[in-house]
C-alpha cells in the first residue's frame, strides 16, 4: 500500500483524483487493513481504479455508488483482464474493500500506468557533503545567546558586590590606609573565561523558563480561536455545499428513477397482482379448512389412542389366561411329588414289616422261656 502510495503521487492522484472527485486524501493503511466503514472504502477503491483506467485510455462504465457491488466488481475483473493484471481473485475479496489483494490489483495497475506515461526509475545521485572539514570553536544560536546573557547578569552581580565592598569598607584616615585596606579586600576571579563560557553552553539548554498562564487574557485566546475556526468554516463551507449538492442530486436521480421504475413494474404486472389475490385468498380459505379438519383429526387420534390402550390391556389379559391353560408345569410337579410319596409309602411298609418281624421274635422267645420254667 506504501508503494501504491508513493506511485499515485508521481501521478498527481491530490489534483486529479483528489480534487476532482472531492475525496480525501489516502492514507498508508487505505487499503490494508480493515475501515470503519467498508462499503465507502470500497467505492473509493472502484473510483480509484476506474481513474487509473482512465489513464491508460480505457474509459470503463461509471461505477457509481447506487451500483450494486456484484456487478461493480464483475466489471472492474472484466476490464482488468482487458489491461493484462491477473484476476485469479476471489470476487468476495475485492468486494471487502481492504486486503492483500486489493492492494497487488492497485499496485499492478499503478506499475502499468506509469509504464503507459514512460514514467522510469532512475538511479539516484548524492550530492557531495557541503559540510566544513573542521567543526566551528564556538557554538551559535539560542543557547549562545542565553549564555551571554547569563554571563552579563553574573558580571552585574560582581560588579553590585564590589561596590557594596567598596561602600561598607572601614576608613582610618582620609586618604591613608583605608584605600590600601580596600584594594587587599577586592576579590578576583580565578576562574578560565573559556571555560566559564563552556559551562555557559552546557547548562543553558537545561534551564526550563516556565510562563503562568493569565486568567485575565484568556478570553483574547478564545476569541482569537474563535476568529480562526470561523475562518476555516468559511474556507470549508463552499466544498461542503458543493459535496452536499452533488449528493442531493444523486439522491435525488436515484429516487426518480426507482419511482419510474416502480411505475412500469406496477404497469407491466397488474394481471399477476390479481391473480395473486386470487390465489392467496384460496390459500386463506384453505388454510381455515385445514385448520378445522385439524381439531378433528386431533379428536379422532386421541380416541383412536385411548382405544388402542384398551386393547392392549385386553390383550395382556387373554395372553395370561392361554398361558395358564396351556401350561402342564404343576401336572408334571404333582406327578413328581405322587410318586416321590409312593417310593416313600414302600420304604415305611418295609420298615414297619422288619418291626413286625423282629417283635413275633422277640415274642416266641418270650414263651419259650416261660413253658420251659
Amino acid at each position: 500500500m506504501e508503494e501504491s502510495l508513493e506511485k499515485l503521487k508521481i501521478l498527481d492522484y491530490e489534483e486529479e483524483f483528489c480534487q476532482t472527485n472531492n475525496n480525501d486524501l489516502l492514507t498508508r493503511t487505505q487499503f490494508a487493513m480493515p475501515s470503519a466503514n467498508p462499503a465507502e472504502n470500497f467505492k473509493t477503491f472502484a473510483a480509484l481504479v476506474q481513474w487509473l483506467m482512465a489513464l491508460n485510455g480505457n474509459y470503463t462504465e461509471q461505477w457509481d455508488r447506487f451500483t450494486d457491488p456484484n456487478v461493480t466488481v464483475t466489471n472492474m475483473m472484466n476490464e482488468l483482464r482487458k489491461v493484462g493484471i491477473n484476476t485469479d481473485i476471489p470476487p468476495h475479496k475485492l468486494k471487502q474493500g481492504h486486503g492483500g489483494e486489493v492492494c497487488q490489483v492497485l499496485n499492478s495497475l499503478v506499475d502499468i500506468t506509469l509504464q503507459k506515461k514512460g514514467f522510469r526509475f532512475a538511479r539516484p545521485q548524492h550530492a557531495p557533503d557541503a559540510y566544513a572539514e573542521d567543526p566551528p570553536d564556538e557554538m551559535e544560536g539560542p543557547a549562545d545567546d542565553m549564555g551571554d546573557e547569563i554571563g552579563d547578569n553574573v558580571q552585574n552581580a560582581e560588579e553590585d558586590e564590589e561596590e557594596e565592598m567598596y561602600v561598607a569598607a572601614p576608613s582610618t584616615g582620609e586618604y591613608g590606609g583605608s584605600e590600601d585596606k580596600l584594594e587587599s579586600s577586592m576579590m578576583e576571579s580565578k576562574v578560565d573565561p573559556i571555560q566559564w563560557r563552556l559551562e555557559l553552553e552546557r547548562v543553558a539548554p537545561h534551564l526550563k523558563l516556565v510562563i503562568k498562564s493569565n486568567s485575565a487574557k484568556e478570553w483574547r485566546s478564545h476569541l482569537e480561536q474563535a476568529v480562526t475556526l470561523e475562518k476555516q468554516i468559511g474556507e470549508g463551507l463552499p466544498k461542503t455545499q458543493q459535496t452536499l449538492s452533488h449528493i442531493v442530486e444523486d439522491v435525488g436521480d436515484a429516487i426518480e428513477k426507482i419511482q419510474g421504475r416502480e411505475r412500469v413494474v406496477n404497469q407491466n404486472f397488474d394481471h399477476m397482482i390479481a391473480e395473486y389475490r386470487k390465489v392467496k385468498e384460496a390459500l386463506i380459505s384453505h388454510q381455515e379448512k385445514y385448520d378445522n379438519n385439524s381439531g378433528t383429526i386431533t379428536k379422532l387420534t386421541n380416541e383412536l389412542a385411548e382405544i388402542s390402550e384398551e386393547l392392549d390391556d385386553i390383550k395382556g389379559q387373554m395372553d395370561s389366561r392361554g398361558n395358564s391353560m396351556t401350561d402342564t408345569s404343576p401336572l408334571i410337579l404333582i406327578k413328581k411329588a405322587l410318586s416321590r410319596i409312593k417310593s416313600e409309602v414302600k420304604q415305611m411298609d418295609l420298615r414297619i414289616g422288619a418291626v413286625e418281624h423282629t417283635l413275633l421274635q422277640v415274642a416266641k422267645q418270650s414263651a419259650k422261656q416261660t413253658n420251659t420254667n
